[in-house]
C-alpha cells in the first residue's frame, strides 16, 4: 500500500509567490503553512540548512534525507559520465554512499543523459539558487530510503533508452528504458518532495508504485500533465 501525503499548497495552474518576510529579510515572517514557518522563518536558515529535515508534516514526517551527512556542494551542471560520474556533478552526490546534504554553487540547468538514480539518505536541496532538471532523463528512488528533493524545477522529462548506470559507489548496472516520469519512486519508503515545480514530462510527473510508503509531496506546483 503506498501511503502520500499531500499538503493544501500542492497546486496545479499559477505559482502563487508570498513575500515571505519583509524587506532585505527584516520584518514578521509572514509564512503560514507549518512546514514554511519551521525554516524560513530564521534569517540564518542558509547557515543551518539541515533544521528542514525536521519541518517534514504527514505520512513522511519522520524522514532524514542527508541529515547528518556532510554538504556537498553541485558545481558543475554536466551529466556526461554515467558509470564514473565526475566529482562536482549531481551524479556524483546521489551515488555516494551514507548521508549527504547536496546544495548547488550557483543556479543551473542540469540535463540528465540517462535516470539518475538515487541512493539512501539524501537531500537535494535547491534553496538560494534556481535549479533545472530539464530536457533530458529524471529522477529515480528505487529500493532506497531517506530522500528529500526540495527546491527544484523539473520539466520536459524524456524517455531515454538506458544502459549502463551506476547507483551506488560500488554498483552499476544496465537499465532499460526510462519511463519519462519527472520523479519515479519504486518500492521504497521515507520520502519528501517539496516545494518542487514541475510539468510537462513524458510520462506522470511523479510516479509512485511498487509498494512505496511513507512519502509527503508538499508545497507543489504541477502544471501540463496527464498524471501525477
Amino acid at each position: 500500500m503506498c501511503l502520500m501525503f499531500l499538503t493544501n499548497r500542492v497546486i496545479a495552474g499559477k505559482n502563487l509567490r508570498r513575500n515571505l518576510r519583509g524587506n532585505k529579510g527584516g520584518g514578521q515572517c509572514l509564512a503560514t503553512n507549518p512546514i514554511d514557518r519551521c525554516w524560513r522563518c530564521d534569517p540564518n536558515w542558509a547557515d543551518n540548512r539541515q533544521k528542514l529535515a525536521d519541518c517534514v508534516q504527514g505520512f513522511g514526517r519522520n524522514t532524514r534525507g542527508g541529515k547528518g551527512g556532510p554538504i556537498y556542494v553541485v558545481t558543475d551542471p554536466s551529466d556526461d559520465e554515467l558509470m564514473d560520474p565526475k566529482p562536482g556533478t549531481l551524479r556524483y552526490a546521489v551515488t555516494r554512499n551514507g548521508p549527504l546534504w547536496i546544495t548547488f554553487a550557483h543556479s543551473m540547468l542540469i540535463t540528465l543523459q540517462q535516470e539518475l538514480i538515487m541512493s539512501s539518505d539524501k537531500t537535494i536541496d535547491g534553496r538560494g539558487v534556481d535549479v533545472f532538471i530539464a530536457n533530458g532523463a529524471g529522477i529515480t528512488i528505487q529500493f532506497v530510503k531517506n530522500i528529500i528533493i526540495h527546491g527544484i524545477k523539473v520539466y520536459d522529462i524524456q524517455v531515454r533508452e538506458g544502459g549502463m548506470i551506476r547507483d551506488s559507489e560500488t554498483h552499476y548496472g544496465f537499465r532499460t528504458k526510462s519511463d519519462g516520469d519527472g520523479i519515479s519512486i519504486f518500492g521504497s519508503s521515507n520520502i519528501w518532495i517539496d516545494h518542487v515545480s514541475m510539468r510537462n514530462c513524458t510520462d506522470g510527473l511523479i510516479d509512485a508504485i511498487m509498494g512505496s510508503t511513507a512519502i509527503t509531496i508538499s508545497n507543489g506546483h504541477f502544471t501540463d500533465h496527464n498524471e501525477v
